[in-house]
């Protein structure tokens, strides 16, 4: 199929399917020459990638990821996917803590335990080195 239809499919613009390929992420196929041809494969592979970059996760480490022999490949996914968790853990506790104090009585964090509570929280984090 045509760069066109594999970029609706995929929800992105062509050009970026033209960079992930420059970028070594995505691999089309070439038919007469310089057109590019993406299978349902291509497609699958580049919605994968777009997933993955909506989470955050760069151009650099997807193409390392994809490089990777197989036989270390899960212990690579595997530190990706906690360092994952790891942030949606502090961002839901961010989150937690903006939906409290949008409704937080106390003027001032002190006197607010749930407010006090998570400033400790990111200080002991800290500490111990974790960001």
């Amino acid at each position: 199929m045509r760069i066109s239809l594999a970029a609706d499919l995929v929800g992105v613009p062509a050009h970026v399917l033209r960079h992930w390929e420059d970028e070594g992420v995505l691999r089309p196929s070439r038919r007469s020459g310089k057109r590019r041809d993406f299978t349902d494969q291509h497609v699958n592979e580049a919605r994968i990638i777009h997933r993955l970059r909506q989470a955050g996760i760069g151009l650099a480490e997807i193409r390392e990821l994809r490089s990777t022999p197989a036989g270390h490949r899960s212990a690579r996914l595997t530190a990706s996917a906690e360092r994952m968790a790891a942030e949606a853990n502090r961002l839901g506790a961010a989150a937690a803590f903006l939906r409290h104090t949008a409704e937080c009585e106390h003027p001032v964090i002190d006197e607010c335990r749930q407010c006090r509570d998570y400033a400790i929280a990111g200080g002991l984090r800290a500490a111990r080195g974790r960001p």
